[in-house]
Formats: structure tokens, sequence, C-alpha cells
């Protein structure tokens, strides 16, 4: 009986210890909980937040995201059972830059977060020409893709005054899309099309980012590059790009495809802490209908005067063009720039685009949500090609594209306010005014007199609406000139961006995650030139009208992964 009953009780605790096997196992997890706000202690909503194994500063490739989950309405979020160890928390919401932490989780504890703190991408410090944020270390690579598409920025656009370390991930970003004009234009702006970027990590402080342009349509963009950034001690950085484009070559009726290959090289140089230059060279050679070769210099110097001022000059290869698509990447920012329509010069050649602009100036921050560019610039142009469509007056004839080469000189001076309204809303306001170039009646008999000097004004006003809680962005931007000069080089050099005067809305909202989707979806709205502006001059035959576009209407989904 005595051995019976020790049988029993050793079943019993046998019996106790498997039943209390797994609670054991699940006590010795651990737990993140944290709490994420804005700049200004609010809490912030559907933030995205990541546990990912590793402490150190970047990922490596054997690093894995073991967590995902996101703040709730009251910016509070909690990750449960974590192994014990050492990890990383990633942190990121729409409209702010990406945060990580270390953390260190323990047996049967719960690691605590009282305070994520995200700042507003929409900060002047990370959203001016002027960005010293070390992320957008390669962004200055943007006005190297093609000479005659790219966007004009400033050579010391986004480079840093400490050159951090690439992040290690795979990045991209894919945008499909159709566009669509409500009249004829230099373009005849209809037609399919996709855009696609890379970017990955080849070393300890190498990237490559790989993006390209392709669609269906005979004036659909063809483009793909490749650009590598490297760092060279601690106070180099270099980027190499090398490009490949076709563009459409416009001759009246007769349509033909121009190749272009080009070639860029950029030095970021910390000579101190403060002072950070940028040198460099373009190159751009026709391979394909045509033929010539424009090599052209990039420098720049950018100081921080004060903590809040920085002063910059630059010379660098101008031309102006809308952008297509932006994305940020963790390597920096890529623009796809809109289609551009290449014409005959005066000699009935093609002719490389020789345009640049020398610019000097500098920016005050007046606290995290304010602060004011002011910058001049002469721009010499040559080489620029302006499209125009001649319209008979009277009708019955159909009109013909037409291109005339634009040169001669402009100067002036832009100012630029920025400012963070609210936790949603961020507004920006923008004046040019200087000497440049207008349509002139008399050249439409004589094509040697169609541009003349005179002086201008332009006013600039764009509106940035970020709803995080519904992943909804709405931007808004509205361009004005007394009187429709025609410039080589847009005066506000891609700080306001769309060249000709124009109301353009972009609609952006986040799509549900599903999970046999990879990414992050999202549904794209554009809107191009609603008031449906054209500078145009006209006698008592014909008008000549120079627009790349009437009405557009973009519509597409984007993938970034």
């Amino acid at each position: 009986m005595k051995v019976a009953i020790r049988l029993l009780a050793l079943a019993a605790v046998a019996g106790a210890g498997f039943g209390l096997a797994p609670s054991a196992s699940a006590a010795a997890l651990g737990s993140i909980r944290g709490l994420v706000k804005d700049s200004r202690g609010a809490p912030l909503a559907g933030a995205a937040i990541e546990i990912v194994t590793g402490a150190g500063v970047g990922r490596s490739k054997t690093d894995k995201v073991i967590k995902q989950t996101s703040t709730d309405r009251e910016g509070q979020f909690i990750a449960s059972d974590i192994a014990p160890g050492r990890y990383r928390i990633k942190a990121e919401a729409s409209g702010f830059t990406p945060v990580e932490l270390a953390a260190s989780v323990r047996p049967n504890k719960v690691t605590v977060f009282d305070s994520i703190l995200l700042r507003r991408t929409g900060t002047i410090s990370e959203q001016t020409d002027l960005n010293l944020d070390p992320k957008y270390a390669s962004r200055g690579s943007r006005g190297t893709i093609f000479h005659f598409d790219g966007d004009g920025a400033d050579p010391v656009s986004g480079q840093t005054q400490t050159l951090a370390d690439a992040i290690s991930d795979t990045h991209g970003f894919v945008h499909a899309f159709s566009q669509f004009s409500s009249g004829e234009s230099i373009d005849r702006a209809s037609f399919t099309g996709t855009n696609f970027a890379i970017s990955q990590m080849l070393g300890s402080d190498s990237t490559m980012v790989i993006t390209g342009q392709a669609g269906v349509g005979a004036y659909a963009p063809q483009r793909l590059q490749a650009l590598s950034t490297t760092g060279i001690g601690d106070r180099h950085r270099v980027s190499l790009a090398l490009g490949y484009g076709r563009f459409t070559l416009s001759r009246g009726a007769d349509l033909s495809r121009l190749g272009q290959i080009s070639i860029s090289a950029t030095d970021t140089w910390q000579i101190a802490g403060p002072v950070l230059v940028i040198y460099g060279f373009q190159l751009d050679r026709f391979s394909e209908g045509a033929s010539g070769t424009s090599v052209l210099p990039r420098v720049g110097v950018a100081v921080n005067a004060t903590s809040k001022t920085q002063l910059s000059a630059g010379l660098l290869p101008g031309c102006s063009t809308d952008a297509q698509a932006k994305m940020n990447l963790e390597s920096g920012e890529v623009v796809f720039p809109e289609q551009t329509t290449a014409v005959l010069n005066g000699n009935g050649g093609v002719a490389t685009d020789r345009s640049y602009r020398l610019q000097f100036g500098g920016q005050h921050t007046f606290s995290e949500d304010s602060a004011v560019e002011v910058m001049g610039f002469v721009d010499t142009v040559s080489g620029h090609a302006v499209g125009l469509m001649a319209t008979p007056i009277e009708g019955g004839e159909q009109a013909e594209f037409l291109g005339r080469e634009q040169a001669g000189h402009a100067r002036g001076m832009r100012v630029v306010y920025r400012h963070h309204l609210s936790k949603a809303l961020d507004a920006s306001v923008g004046y040019a005014f200087g000497q440049g170039q207008y349509l002139d009646p008399a050249g439409i008999s004589n094509p040697a007199n169609l541009f003349r000097d005179g002086f201008f004004q332009v006013v600039s006003a764009k509106l940035d609406a970020s709803f995080v809680s519904t992943g909804t962005k709405i931007t808004t931007v509205f361009r004005v000139a007394p009187s429709r000069a025609i410039f080589a080089i847009d005066p506000f050099q891609g700080q306001l961006t769309n060249y000709d005067p124009n109301l353009n809305v972009l609609i952006t909202q986040e799509l549900p995650m599903l999970g046999f989707l990879p990414g992050q979806w999202a549904a794209i709205i554009d809107l191009r030139n609603l008031l449906d502006q054209q500078a145009s001059i006209a006698d008592d035959r014909q008008e000549l009208i120079a627009s790349r576009f009437h009405r557009l209407v973009r519509v597409g989904v984007s993938l970034r992964f």
C-alpha cells in the first residue's frame, strides 16, 4: 500500500512538472513596451515598430526582424514573448525620421521606453536644400543622373557635416502609373510607365543604388543608372554614377530617339567640422541619333556659420524639369524626372545642354518649426532647347511642334520660408525675382529674335498635409508669375518644384497591408497644371505656345520594400 501511495505521489509530481513546463518556458521570455511621440510630445498613432536582432549601429545580413507591431491611438505599443538578449527597436512613421534604439530584454521582465521621439522630415534641417542629416549623404547625386533631365539640384544638396555609414538593408521602390493629357502638348503626354529604385549595401561603407524608368508610348522615358557611394576614411565620400537614357526627338510629325550616356563623379570632403567641400564633374555624350559631348564642373562649399545658420555656394550643371516622382530610401532621396522632349537647334542639329548655375546664399533656422532660405543665382544658358507648339490662328491646319535654342544669361534671387503649422500641416512660400527671358512676338517671323531679356517675378506656395492615422498625404503647389518668363533654369531650383505656373495636387494613400503581399503599398493620384496655363505669343497668323503639357492626370500604385 505504501509503495502504491509513493508511486502515485511521484506520478502526481511528474504530471505537475510536465504541466508547469510550458508556463516556466513562457515565463522565461520578456517584453518591450514603449510610447512614441512627436517633437512636441504628442502621441503618434500608427507608427510602425520593428524588433530586430543585434545591437550594433546599422544592420548586418544576419540580423532578422523578430517582431512587428504598431502604436495604438495613444502612441503606445507592446511586443511580447521575446527571448532574452540584446535587440534594436526601429520606430518609423510617415512624415517622420526613423529612429533606432538599443534594447536589452531579460527573463520575466518588461523593458520600458517612456518616450521614443520622432522628428518630422518636414522640419527645416531635413527638408531643405542644405540638409545636414547624414542619412541623406547621397541626395546630391540626384543632379548627376542625366544632364538633359536632371532636376537641377544644388551641389551641396543633402551633403552632411558628418559622413555617416550607409544602411545595410536592401531597400526598393516601384511606381507603376498611367498618365493622360487633356490636349495636344509638346510631349503628347499619354503613356503607361514604371519607375524603380533598388538600394543595396556592398560593404561596410559602400552603397549601390540602381534606378530606372521605362514605359509604353512614343514619349515614355527610357532610363537606367547605377550610382555607387563609398566612404574613404572619415572625411571623404565619393559618388560615381553611370547611366544611359533614350529620349524623344521631335521634328514636327517625325519622331526619333536619341541615346545619351552620362558619367559623373563627386567627392564630398569634410575639411573641418563645420566646413564641407564638394567637387567633381559631369560628362554627357550622345550615343545614338546625334553627336556631341558636354563636360561640366560641379563645385560647392557649405559652412555651418552657427548652429542655426548655414552658408553655401556652388557651381553646377543646370536645367529645369519637373519631378515625375520622388522617393526617400535609407541611402538617400531618389528623383525620377519627367520625360524631356529634345528639339532641333537653330542649325538643324541637336546640341548638348551646357547650361550652368552659380548660386550663393544661406539658410537660417529660427526653430524646429520655421526657417528661411535666401539664395542668389547667375545662370549661363547654352544649348538649351525650348519646345514650342505652333497653332494656326484660323484653324484648318494641324499644330506643328517646333524647337528653338535658348541662349544667354539670367540672374536673380529667391527667398523661401517654411513653417510647420501643426501635427499634420507644413507650409512653404517662395518669391523669386530678377532678369530672365521672355518670348518675343518678333520671333514668330524671325526665330533668331524669339527671346528677349526682361524683369521677372514668381510667387509659389506649397501646403503639405500628412495624416498618420489614415496614411494619407496631400501636397498642393500653386505657382504664379505676373508675366510668364521662360527660364532655362528654375529660379527655385527644385525647392518648390513645378517649373511652369501651375496648380498641382498630389494625393498618396497608403493601402492596407496584406500578409501575402510584400512591402508597403500606396495609391497615387497626381494632378498637374489644373489651370491649364501656358506661356505664349501670337501674331495674326499663328500662336506659339511654350508648354510641355496641358492638364495632366497620373494615377498609379507604388510599392516600397
